[in-house]
């Protein structure tokens, strides 16, 4: 290539990258946030708006990747393509929103993008809560002789908006001496699903508390006792029993009197736990469920051969909304996939429920947290 031809390339490159970051600089605020406005469709309100917000955080993002892109032997390096987001929405206002003809909502938004965490913003987790259709959160902790590991921790979530199981419904089941409960404290995920299911959560933190006294000659010498606590837990999601964040937090506390000395540093252990660990990893999830979309289990019955489940896998592909398919397993009539979709259950069972397959169609049957039984059936006056 000409040195001239190449001057005029670089020039070029160098240009666009001064002007894209100047349009960032415009649109973006000194801490950080991104003002952006967007639009989402959906079959009901709630989804138009979480489509909406999707749209808002992938603009705020695709600025940043585009302050970002960096130039090497004059090619991009970075492309600005969005496979995965990032960030949260802290504020909106709706500025339109209808119901068009066919049935199908529409909202338009002015939003601000937070690229930062946004653990201590009550404002924007508040509004990833709705996004997500505030889920219901049990806590479960296995402590002898005391709850003070789960009180620190519901208190920990209440502060922070999270809807919670009822505490006396909680407690009913700790004092059981119960071999599932203590499967499920012990770790074992499906354990874990099935109690925050049969209790209407979506999530359940479980987890096992153990407490015991230090020995110091120093500090027996000023009557002291020095408490020390250990905490291990899982967050579980109850639908599919997939284990959200698996951490362990450890604490010392000293006092005159024994058993305070341990409640504090089980109080403390509690607090280090959620702020410092697991509930960053709460929010991580929520943020990627809320950007990228939920992973469905999806059952399907009465596929008759190799080739058809092929074709019904392909169609949801196509469906609006849908990430991925992937087979997880095939035999018998029943086929089973992972979807990951833009959407709820429920938004993504109105989108497929009574969609024509060839003489058949698809039926949905049954909805269960992030799981969807679907029947393949013949449709009516056709042979």
């Amino acid at each position: 290539m000409k040195p001239k031809i190449l001057y005029f390339l670089l020039f070029f490159l160098l240009t666009s990258a001064h002007i894209a970051s100047h349009e960032l600089a415009c649109a973006t605020g000194r801490n950080g946030d991104t003002l952006v406005k967007a639009e989402g469709f959906g079959t009901t309100r709630s989804d138009a708006l979480l489509k909406a917000k999707r749209d808002a955080v992938e603009q705020g993002v695709g600025l940043v990747i585009i302050s970002e892109t960096e130039v090497k032997n004059f090619e991009v390096q970075k492309d600005v393509v969005l496979t995965k987001t990032i960030g949260a929405v802290k504020k909106y206002n709706v500025l339109k929103e209808e119901k068009q003809p066919d049935g199908v909502y529409y909202i338009k938004i002015e939003a601000t993008v937070a690229l930062a965490k946004i653990k201590d913003d009550l404002i924007a987790l508040k509004i990833l809560l709705e996004s997500m259709d505030r889920p219901r959160m049990m806590v479960v902790m296995r402590e002898e002789d005391g709850d003070y590991a789960q009180s620190a921790i519901v208190d920990y979530l209440s502060e922070k908006g999270f809807d919670l199981v009822d505490a006396a419904v909680v407690a009913a089941l700790t004092q059981k001496d119960d071999n599932f409960i203590h499967r499920a404290t012990d770790g074992d995920p499906v354990a874990a699903a099935r109690i925050g299911a049969e209790n209407s959560a979506e999530y359940i933190i479980v987890g096992k508390v153990k407490k015991s006294l230090a020995s110091s000659d120093f500090l027996s010498s000023a009557g002291m006792k020095s408490g020390q606590a250990g905490i291990t837990a899982k967050v579980v999601n109850c639908s599919n029993a997939r284990v959200v964040a698996s951490k362990s937090a450890s604490a010392a506390a000293v006092h005159t009197d024994e058993e305070l000395a341990k409640m504090k540093a089980v109080e403390k252990a509690a607090i280090k736990l959620m702020d410092q660990k697991l509930f960053e990893k709460i929010l991580s999830s929520f943020q990627d469920i809320a950007n990228n979309g939920i992973v469905l289990d999806i059952a399907i019955k009465n596929v008759d051969s190799f080739k058809e489940q092929k074709k019904i896998k392909s169609m949801l592909a196509e469906t609006p909304g849908v990430v991925s398919v992937n087979k997880r397993s095939f035999g018998k009539g029943r086929l089973a996939l992972s979807v990951i979709y833009k959407g709820d259950a429920d938004s993504f069972s109105e989108a497929v429920d009574g969609k024509q397959f060839g003489n058949r169609k698809l039926s949905v049957t049954d909805i269960e947290g992030s799981r969807v039984s679907i029947l393949l059936e013949n449709r009516v006056g056709v042979d």
